[in-house]
């Protein structure tokens, strides 16, 4: 499997972002990564003037970020914009699905901040919905954003914005457990949502969610089966199918980069991969790989089952169940959230 690293959740100056797309992706190639999703909010102005296509070597799709006040949703791999719908988001859902597009709900459980943004939250408040594609289990910009609760602290945040980035949103997993435990093959997706805000401190001009530092922060590593040719429709339908099927891990990649990292299943003779499901057999047995050693907990349904420490990690005699790995590397005099990652089913 090729590896590739990317952004998937960000805003340019056709919506609420400060750089246009030619600067984003010279941000991204900056921070190296492979691909970006542009998703301004209620539009795909970027896609319609040609904007997707590599540059600087960094592959730049187009999608968009649907609704005003709530009920924030990711739209990607769609050719036309999706109507706006806050009070009924199965409208938006099926407008996705009409175009076969990727549908995942934005930071559902956003508590915002007292002292930034008037306090504002953009929260998921149907829970009725279907056919969704995917949830976003971490959100950059969302997690500081909820941790300036003070002046002083946002201050503090905007020099060292790490603190701030504590893991997945706990409700956010904990919904996606519920989703994959009734049969749904649901993904988990982590962004940047970088906007480039500027904002007054004093007789200061600061950058709030710099794209340069959220690039570095929580990306999405995907795996292709071949790699990518350069031929931008091919390469385009390769990142979108890898999303699609959950073949993919969200990262903390500041501290040590996750390249590398691996977790699949095999069983007579077989390997399956983030993303895929088996029938049950016995002595199936999971494998987790890490460039760093590193603490394992290995999820069955949403529950922890097993850990190790290492770098590499054997669980025996697998159960029916959904299971899912995280991965913490030893910081300072603790562990820090570093890969989530996507879902195996034994069925």
């Amino acid at each position: 499997m090729y590896e590739y690293l990317g952004n998937l959740h960000m805003h340019s100056t056709y919506s609420d972002g400060s750089l246009d797309i030619e600067d984003i992706a010279a941000r991204a190639a900056q921070a190296g990564l492979d691909f970006i999703i542009i998703t301004d909010h209620y539009t795909l102005k970027g896609l319609y003037e040609k904007k997707e296509g590599y540059q600087q070597g960094v592959l730049v799709m187009i999608g968009m970020e649907a609704n005003v006040s709530q009920n924030h949703y990711i739209c990607l791999d769609i050719s036309q914009e999706v109507k706006n719908n806050d009070e009924y988001p199965q409208e938006v859902i099926d407008g996705v699905n009409r175009q076969d597009g990727i549908g995942i709900i934005a930071h559902p459980f956003e508590k915002g901040s007292p002292v930034f943004g008037d306090g504002i939250k953009y929260q998921w408040t149907d829970w009725q919905v279907q056919d969704f594609q995917g949830i976003e289990v971490w959100n950059f910009t969302s997690q500081w954003k909820e941790h300036v609760s003070s002046i002083i602290k946002g201050l503090f945040l905007l020099i060292y914005p790490h603190a701030a980035l504590t893991g997945p949103c706990p409700l956010a997993l904990q919904k996606l457990d519920q989703y994959q435990g009734q049969g749904k093959k649901i993904i988990a997706v982590g962004g940047s949502d970088a906007h480039g805000f500027k904002m007054k401190a004093g007789i200061l001009w600061v950058t709030v969610s710099p794209y340069e530092t959220a690039f570095r922060c929580i990306n999405v590593h995907v795996l292709c089966p071949t790699p990518l040719s350069g031929q931008v429709a091919d390469d385009k339908y390769k990142i979108y199918h890898a999303i699609r099927q959950g073949q993919l891990w969200i990262a903390y990649d500041y501290f040590i980069n996750s390249y590398g990292f691996r977790f699949f299943v095999e069983g007579e003779g077989k390997r399956w991969q983030m993303g895929d499901s088996l029938p049950f057999s016995s002595k199936l047995t999971g494998w987790v790989f890490t460039p760093k050693p590193a603490l394992v907990k290995l999820l069955r349904n949403g529950i922890e089952v097993e850990s190790s420490r290492g770098r590499q990690h054997v669980f025996y005699d697998l159960e029916p169940g959904v299971y899912r790995v995280e991965v913490y590397h030893r910081h300072l005099l603790g562990y820090r959230p570093w890969i989530f990652s996507n879902a195996i089913w034994i069925e």
